[in-house]
């Protein structure tokens, strides 16, 4: 790791902040899926209302096809509408998580002597980041390692949703089917396309929320050392 400069202002410009915020940020996240998945549902009860309304009035014989044209908006509230919310909502934190990290390395830079820069790493993303954190700026990336893992795979599933509509790979031991297989929120087989639970989110977002609380030790610790 190269000199520190202990001239910046760690205050001034975030770097003492800057996980406490992005945690902040991420409970915005998560109340803003609470009241979208309520709004689906609010729907759902809505229209299964009406269908009963609709079912008592009229004769046995004509139940069945009532039932049946309305299955599309049933579809729309129960599964359509959900699952482009959810999927929507992990392109939108995974983005927020990586312009964070990156924004991070940058603030992280101003404090070392000719240090490389994080546009002069290889990689890209989430996986560069990590990489500037550990090897420049001497973070212990050990004390998050299971948060890493699971952002590594989600990084994995957001690219799938971005490049291939959420269809998954054909190998059933490609790392993102594996981590399907193994996530209780997360259901697909190879080939197919993925389906996310409501929950899904909220683990995502807690992950991510202890993820920067294990980063802000070690932050507040690089802080220590400054003042030292």
């Amino acid at each position: 790791m190269s000199d520190i400069v202990t001239e910046n202002d760690y205050f001034k410009d975030g770097l003492c902040m800057h996980c406490q915020w992005a945690r902040e940020v991420l409970q915005d996240f998560r109340y803003f899926h609470t009241e979208t998945e309520g709004s689906w549902v609010n729907k759902d009860s809505q229209l299964q209302n009406k269908i009963n309304e609709e079912l008592k009035k009229q004769p046995l014989k004509y139940q069945q096809q009532i039932i049946e044209s309305y299955s599309f908006d049933l579809h729309q509230f129960q599964n359509q509408f959900p699952n482009i919310h959810r999927e929507s909502l992990i392109i939108t934190i995974y983005n927020f998580l990586e312009k964070q990290l990156n924004t991070l390395c940058k603030i992280l830079s101003k404090y070392f002597e000719n240090s490389v820069k994080l546009n002069e790493l290889n990689g890209k993303g989430v996986r560069r980041a990590f990489l500037y954190l550990s090897k420049i700026a001497n973070l212990d990336s050990t004390k998050f390692k299971n948060e890493k893992e699971y952002i590594i795979n989600v990084n994995r599933l957001r690219n799938q949703i971005v490049h291939n509509g959420g269809d998954l790979p054909q190998n059933s031991n490609d790392p993102l089917n594996v981590f399907i297989e193994n996530n209780k929120y997360l259901y697909g087989s190879p080939n197919e396309q993925v389906s996310l639970d409501a929950d899904f989110i909220y683990e995502l977002v807690d992950t991510l929320t202890s993820f920067f609380e294990k980063l802000d030790c070690e932050i507040q610790m690089f802080i220590t050392k400054i003042n030292s």
